[in-house]
């Protein structure tokens, strides 16, 4: 017997004896979905291989501890450790948008039982911590399983596209190398036959996924890395150019220090505005980060963008003008 295949069956029991609710095999089994045999097999593990000093309350028909100063090896972790956990835990789930519910729900049981042993003071604390999302597009959970599997497997994926910019479906066969969760959603990064090019596709504009029984050959993470990370935001073209932006003293109080891009630079003005530089390559996805904040925005460069978003302005003037 490995004490790997039993680790989450030791957390749970240890857990349920140190709080003297004197565990036995019949739940342990119940818990877990195993034979009672099994449950008592991993209890005598638990007691006679990593000397748990367990004994037997006939009047309470369960465990306890006879040394409540034991502690299991694989429990002793950091503080910093468990935090890790705690987060990674909330964060997996979450982020999922439903499309490995179950499977997450499982090792998210598992991850609480280690994090409710080593955190005494706190009952639940998976309730401590939770991610919000906004405009999030909902991955189907089949579109999502099609996808991982084609980019584990190293295999080619062929799906229908929506594109928002033509409003319509194309077939699409792409070389899955990346996923990446941006803002609550996925994205898929692939090379697209169509396209003889990198593009980067938002699973929840995918439909008739398959994966295709063609292996290809994976590419050189310095072929897609920098679509993925050059400039602002998700969406990347070929050409990139600078945008500065001066924010109004008001406003910059609230965004100075806040990280847009890894390569942006900011510069504080002696009337308290704030002047920011940031490298973009969508004029479209940077143009609606820049709108949101109305009056309190000035695009400085270049100037092509700065007439765009003047336009824009005037034209939502103009809906509101009777």
């Amino acid at each position: 017997m490995g004490d790997q295949l039993y680790l989450e069956r030791f957390v749970w029991f240890d857990h349920e004896a140190r709080r003297e609710r004197f565990p036995n095999a019949s739940k342990l089994g119940e818990h877990f979905e195993i034979a009672p045999k099994t449950a008592q097999r991993s209890i005598d593990h638990f007691r006679d291989r990593l000397r748990a000093p367990l004994e037997y309350d006939q009047s309470h028909k369960g465990y306890y501890y006879t040394d409540p100063t034991f502690q299991l090896p694989v429990i002793r972790i950091s503080e910093e450790e468990i935090l890790a956990l705690l987060i990674s835990r909330k964060l997996i789930t979450e982020a999922s948008a439903g499309s490995l519910a179950d499977e997450l729900g499982s090792v998210s049981k598992r991850l609480g039982s280690l994090l409710a042993a080593n955190l005494p003071g706190r009952a639940k604390p998976e309730d401590a911590f939770s991610f919000r999302w906004k405009n999030i597009s909902p991955t189907d959970p089949q579109t999502f399983k099609v996808v991982t599997s084609a980019l584990l497997q190293g295999k080619l994926l062929t799906f229908c596209y929506y594109s928002p910019t033509s409003s319509n479906c194309t077939m699409r066969t792409v070389e899955p190398h990346h996923m990446v969760n941006y803002m609550g959603n996925w994205h898929l990064i692939s090379f697209c036959h169509l396209r003889n090019d990198w593009r980067d596709f938002v699973l929840g504009r995918m439909t008739l996924c398959s994966v295709e029984g063609t292996a290809f050959n994976i590419r050189g993470k310095e072929e897609w890395q920098p679509f993925l990370q050059n400039t602002f935001g998700i969406f990347q073209n070929k050409k990139s150019f600078d945008v500065v932006l001066r924010f109004t003293p008001e406003r910059s109080r609230w965004i100075k220090g806040e990280m847009w891009h890894e390569a942006q630079t900011e510069v504080i003005q002696d009337d308290g505005s704030l002047v920011r530089t940031i490298p973009a390559s969508h004029e479209q996805e940077i143009m609606m980060e820049i709108l949101k904040h109305g009056s309190h925005v000035e695009v400085l460069e270049p100037e092509w963008l700065k007439e765009k978003v003047i336009k824009e302005l005037k034209d939502a003037v103009n809906k509101y003008c009777v």
